[in-house]
């Protein structure tokens, strides 16, 4: 092989290289207004989707999840049956490969949650519930541990399922719209004190994220899903208060869309510099 030949092969080498895509841990907080959805990658090609946004999110998840080249999703899981965290699962069943799917053992008579139990019915998907002490892996180095809810009441919120997800050395709080009634359960039963990232509850509404609940955990990252000028006041100002008593770096989707943040199993970090709240 020629001096020139040689250069130039390496060249391109390094572009192939500098192309490849990350394979680090990744939660993506996808930006679905006033609602939730997160999507979880792993580097063994492992996916997770935690809730599917309202009845309006359908498009915006199905364009998210195949931008991301995401074709099955091997975990599902409804939080709770409140139509702003299942109202497009009934559309992700109908258009993915779904391995399993979770939910607490809560039914309701509403409209997303018969259409979400049809669609499962549609593709035998058996749906399986989650609730205190459960737990599962998504691989051999992403464990979930679920921490709430302790038992079923009749309020949805209180329902939500909570996960602890470790990632190595890196851990995860997912907490729907859990209320602080669960949050004080959590923290007299589980040992929360080294939380790297916390989904905060409730699109940050005053009923969690009391300051008890965080001086506990103390979360690195707090990470927000909001619409932009909602209705309801969220995030409310008391919850960006504690967060920021306990130097929380918080970041919202009504201020940034969606975000991705990343984990190499012992620090996280984004490639975006996306706007802290201060």
């Amino acid at each position: 092989m020629n001096k020139k030949l040689l250069i130039f092969s390496i060249i391109i080498i390094a572009l192939l290289t500098g192309c490849d895509k990350n394979k680090d841990f990744c939660i993506h907080v996808i930006d679905v207004g006033q609602a939730d959805s997160i999507l979880i990658t792993t580097p063994s090609n492992k996916n997770m989707l935690i809730d599917g946004g309202d009845e309006d999110s359908a498009k915006i998840i199905k364009s998210y999840l195949k931008n991301k080249k995401v074709k099955n999703l091997d975990v599902v899981i409804a939080t709770h049956p409140d139509s702003d965290h299942i109202g497009s699962l009934d559309y992700i069943i109908d258009n993915f490969d779904v391995e399993k799917i979770y939910m607490p053992n809560q039914t309701t008579d509403s409209e997303c949650y018969i259409n979400l139990i049809d669609s499962c019915n549609k593709k035998n998907l058996k749906v399986n519930y989650l609730s205190k002490d459960d737990s599962f892996n998504l691989d051999d180095s992403t464990n979930i541990y679920v921490l709430s809810p302790s038992y079923i009441t009749d309020n949805n919120n209180s329902n939500s399922i909570v996960l602890n997800i470790s990632y190595k050395n890196n851990n995860f709080l997912f907490t729907g719209d859990c209320e602080e009634s669960n949050e004080m359960d959590m923290i007299n039963s589980y040992d929360l004190e080294d939380i790297d990232f916390l989904k905060v509850a409730h699109h940050g509404s005053y009923t969690a994220s009391s300051l008890t609940f965080l001086e506990e955990t103390t979360p690195d990252i707090a990470v927000i899903s909001c619409g932009y000028k909602n209705s309801y006041g969220h995030p409310h100002k008391s919850t960006l208060d504690n967060l920021e008593s306990v130097d929380a770096k918080i970041f919202r989707t009504d201020q940034n869309g969606s975000m991705q943040f990343y984990s190499d199993g012992e620090k996280i970090y984004s490639k975006v510099k996306y706007k802290e709240y201060k």
